[in-house]
């Protein structure tokens, strides 16, 4: 499998700067990955993944909208007229352009990272490991098919781009877990109602997805609601020294 990549790669002329605007539809592309002639020497990997998700969401949304363009001199503005309009509305700016490395830098400006409008391929790395959100990339991908969304690959002085699709080899994505109660020591009553009658004896290590809480009873107690079996049980919260909740990831 081929990863897909965003990358600026010369304006409309061929050359280092043109008129605002993608008039050919090639100043930013969206393509499969090839080294080509450059030295990619370097690859920073996002270690959160849901703005390493949303900067490749936006590298996605400039390399398909026609009103941005390649420009080394006014490399930018585009990212000036994103500001103006706001990110959700990216493709209502004006006219402006990007070079490889501004492309990479106002993705991630969009998704999150301490980044301001600075930066070049030269020292586009240092930038990236400063904000405390990358780390080097393992082997620099110079085995393509260990590439994850968002990881910025560069050679420095000269490239830069943003990996848009895993690799085969990629780490899997962690299980997204919602919240629930787990019990950590002894036995606890799973009750059909709030002191109700007891439906189920969990024992250490049980998990149940949390659903809700119950507000204070006459006796001042609360209970968390979670789901046993397809079915809405309780537990109470002063069992705290042998169940807890958990905030799910």
């Amino acid at each position: 499998m081929s990863i897909k990549i965003a990358e600026a790669i010369g304006s409309e002329t061929g050359g280092k700067d043109g008129t605002p605007g993608d008039q050919t539809g090639n100043e930013i592309v969206i393509r499969t990955f090839k080294k080509r002639s450059y030295d990619f020497t370097e690859a920073l990997r996002c270690t959160d993944r849901l703005m390493a998700q949303a900067a490749a969401t936006y590298a996605e949304r400039i390399a398909l909208c026609p009103k941005f363009g390649y420009s080394q001199a006014n490399r930018w503005t585009g990212a000036k007229n994103i500001e103006r309009v706001g990110a959700d509305d990216l493709e209502q700016a004006s006219e402006g352009d990007f070079d490889c490395s501004s492309l990479v830098i106002e993705c991630y400006r969009l998704a999150g990272a301490p980044l301001k409008m600075t930066g070049y391929t030269g020292n586009i790395r240092k930038l990236l490991l400063a904000t405390g959100y990358f780390t080097d990339a393992p082997n620099d991908l110079k085995d393509a098919e260990y590439a994850e969304v968002g990881d910025v690959v560069n050679a420095p002085g000269k490239h830069a781009l943003i990996v848009l699709t895993d690799g085969t080899k990629a780490e899997p994505e962690p299980p997204v877990m919602d919240d629930y109660v787990e019990i950590i020591r002894g036995k606890v009553n799973v009750r059909k109602q709030p002191a109700g009658r007891v439906y189920m004896v969990a024992q250490k290590g049980d998990k149940f997805p949390y659903l809700g809480y119950t507000e204070p009873d006459a006796s001042g107690k609360e209970w968390w609601a979670v789901d046993c079996e397809n079915r809405t049980c309780f537990i109470s919260t002063q069992n705290q020294k042998h169940a807890i909740l958990v905030e799910g990831i």
